[in-house]
């Protein structure tokens, strides 16, 4: 698993690449602890190249959505892969995924 961020105008980029499961949620979840509660401007993740392997994988998400709520942080998946989707329409949370930040303000706002 490797993570990359970037920030921009449009706010704090984070792209995760590779396997997203049991062995790999312990030291992702802290790394996304901290760019979650080190910053204030628009979580952006981007699951284009990333695989949910199981439901650690999947749960780390959803914390790291609830975790973004409660820093008052706007929180959008930018890409994710088909089986991505699947998840989390039947999880509710498709209204996570949109091609901007500018989408899920609006829709918020």
């Amino acid at each position: 698993m490797t993570l990359e961020e970037r920030r921009d105008a449009l706010g704090h980029h984070v792209s995760l690449r590779g396997r997203l499961d049991f062995h790999t949620v312990p030291d992702l979840r802290m790394v996304l602890h901290s760019i979650v509660d080190d910053g204030s401007d628009d979580l952006l993740l981007d699951l284009a190249e990333c695989e949910i392997g199981d439901a650690t994988g999947f749960g780390v998400i959803v914390e790291c959505l609830r975790r973004a709520r409660r820093a008052s942080r706007t929180f959008c998946i930018v890409d994710a892969d088909p089986r991505t989707h699947r998840l989390l329409r039947r999880a509710r949370l498709a209204h996570l995924v949109g091609p901007a930040p500018l989408t899920v303000t609006a829709a918020v706002g």
